[in-house]
């Protein structure tokens, strides 16, 4: 049974932590940095959420083949859809076929299943759930800067 309060290990917030560095970098850059930093500081911005959908896939999949002797096919094969849905996202960058709006709300909401999935996951740590919450939250709010700055131009 998952313990209510189980702390996540220092070393997990310490690298939660960091991995939200470059969404607040690259989404403050493309809000308010100067306008010819802007179009990178969105590439960046799509580039690292595209590296942290992917790793989180990783992670799920990881947690799958670990915790069964025989491995749910669909448990992995869903997981595996996150860097899919990131590299077609960040496809629409490269081809303009999405606007930056749509981009950055559809990682958003990959952001949000991957969450609500892991947030209800019986396999892994006990802490994970809480930190995952705590994590996907700081990653949405900067998301969500950068969404409201997309809708503006």
């Amino acid at each position: 049974m998952r313990q209510a309060i189980a702390r996540a290990p220092a070393t997990a917030w310490t690298m939660g932590l960091i991995s939200l560095i470059p969404f607040y970098l690259f989404a403050g850059l493309y809000c308010y940095g100067p306008q010819p930093l802007r179009g990178q500081a969105f590439l960046g911005l799509l580039g690292w959420s595209t590296v942290m959908l992917s790793y989180l896939g990783g992670v799920r999949a990881g947690l799958e083949i670990d915790s069964h002797a025989q491995p749910r096919l669909w448990s992995v094969a869903l997981a595996m859809l996150s860097p899919l849905a990131a590299l077609g996202l960040l496809f629409g960058a490269i081809t303009g076929a999405l606007s930056a709006a749509q981009q950055i709300s559809g990682f958003m909401v990959a952001f949000l299943l991957m969450w609500l999935w892991d947030s209800r996951a019986v396999d892994g740590p006990a802490w994970r759930p809480r930190y995952r919450t705590f994590i996907t939250a700081g990653a949405a709010v900067a998301l969500a800067f950068a969404l409201e700055q997309a809708m503006s131009m």
